[in-house]
């Protein structure tokens, strides 16, 4: 009798425990027969895109309840050093945004192993040829493609506008005769952060597109030097605004926070940047009414410079591979990105999804598409050559009088090829 009930002890135990294993080496049922959740860890490179984020996540959550995501906000100047050391140290997040193709983010990071091949997972063929490329490395892809449309925009006060009689300028001209109105009026006429070298990109674009739009279409086919004297104008440019005071005094210390906030305290009549900001202007000032528009050329056309935005990509050595999968081939679906652009007030670059956001509408006002300055540094460099690290090491040096832009511009041209020329 003892025996058998030592037996049956030792076989219940044995039971029990065939079944804890089996329980943790699927994640799919825990030792009580009930579903065990996963957690998976996703990070986000911007804190402007919390809102859509976190919706996109929880209704994921919703329809897969054997999964709960939690996320991570970093901000844009420590991200890529903070993602990378993570990824060394075997301890990345299982889904985090980057760039892709747009810099050398997505053949680094695949040249360190760290990208999961998302390509035989993700059915992207609904998905715009330059929407597919920014996810797309050496014929395979590596992340998520996103349904919105990132251009550059000038946001403008239009309650202070309407109360000084000031106009939305038609061409060129008009813009450049209204800064000095605006600052004898005690305002600044377009805050910038001086100190943050992505701003300065999202203002040199605006002013490249606007006065030489035809250097960018020639560029983006190679056919275009990039110490070409267009460039160097467009430079000199906005280091002539700043010189001005058209950014306010102290604008060469101001960072990112800071130049939105001058914008959306009344003190800047105007402000450049991304279309991804136009939710974060509203949620500093609710009450502020704002509007925007593309900076137009001095014949009154409405260049608007685009690039697609980026998703996120799967890291290859994530503990949950499936329902990292799971997830990834979700963030792809019309319904979750009808979802990022409805919370993100963005505008829409995949068929099918609108966008109800009326400033978005207004910065989709254009008559002409151009590839960014950025992009185009990206795809034709030489081997070796990084002329967007030059760009985001130096930029704050040639706003600021440190390097002179035919310098600057000659030195960007040694690192470029020229395949149409």
């Amino acid at each position: 009798m003892k025996v058998l009930k030592k037996t049956c002890v030792i076989l219940f135990v044995l039971f029990f425990m065939t079944g804890f294993i089996w329980a943790e080496g699927t994640g799919e049922k825990n030792a009580g027969g009930k579903q065990k959740q996963v957690t998976l860890t996703v990070w986000e490179h911007s804190p402007q895109f919390e809102a859509p984020l976190a919706a996109t996540l929880k209704n994921f959550m919703a329809k897969n309840p054997d999964i709960k995501v939690v996320y991570e906000i970093k901000t844009p100047s420590d991200y890529m050093s903070l993602l990378t050391t993570s990824i060394q140290a075997g301890d990345a997040p299982d889904l985090f945004w980057q760039h892709g193709t747009a810099t050398n983010d997505m053949k680094n990071l695949v040249s360190m192993g760290a990208l999961m091949d998302l390509t035989k997972y993700l059915d992207i063929s609904n998905y715009s040829e330059m929407s597919r490329a920014k996810v797309t490395y050496n014929g395979k892809v590596y992340q998520t493609p996103a349904a919105t449309v990132d251009t550059r925009a000038v946001y403008y006060n239009k309650d202070l506008f309407k109360k000084m009689g000031w106009k939305v300028p038609a061409d060129f001209g008009e813009l450049e005769k209204l800064l000095p109105v605006i600052k004898k009026a005690g305002y600044i006429p377009i805050s910038l952060a001086g100190r943050f070298n992505w701003n300065i990109l999202f203002l040199f674009e605006p002013i490249l597109a606007a006065t030489h739009p035809d250097w960018i279409q020639e560029a983006a086919e190679g056919k275009a030097k990039f110490n070409d004297p267009r460039v160097v104008d467009a430079m000199k440019k906005m280091i002539e605004w700043g010189k001005s005071g058209y950014y306010g005094k102290f604008y060469m210390g101001v960072d990112e926070a800071g130049q939105y906030l001058a914008f959306t305290k009344g003190k800047a009549a105007m402000t450049v940047g991304g279309s991804w900001i136009a939710n974060t202007l509203k949620k500093n000032n609710p009450e502020m009414n704002i509007g925007a528009f593309q900076m137009p050329t001095s014949n009154g056309r409405k260049p608007m410079v685009l690039t697609y935005a980026a998703g996120f990509s799967v890291y290859s050595k994530t503990k949950h591979p499936k329902e990292a999968i799971r997830l990834a081939k979700y963030l792809v679906t019309k319904e979750s990105q009808q979802i990022w652009v409805s919370k993100l007030g963005a505008i829409p670059g995949l068929k099918g999804i609108v966008s109800t956001n009326k400033l978005a509408n207004e910065i989709a006002v254009h008559d002409m598409e151009l590839e960014s300055f950025y992009n185009i540094m990206v795809l034709n460099h030489k081997p070796g050559q990084s002329p967007t690290k030059y760009w985001e090491e130096n930029d704050i040096k040639l706003l600021s009088g440190g390097v002179n832009p035919e310098k600057f511009a000659d030195t960007l041209d040694s690192m470029m090829n020229y395949p149409g020329m």
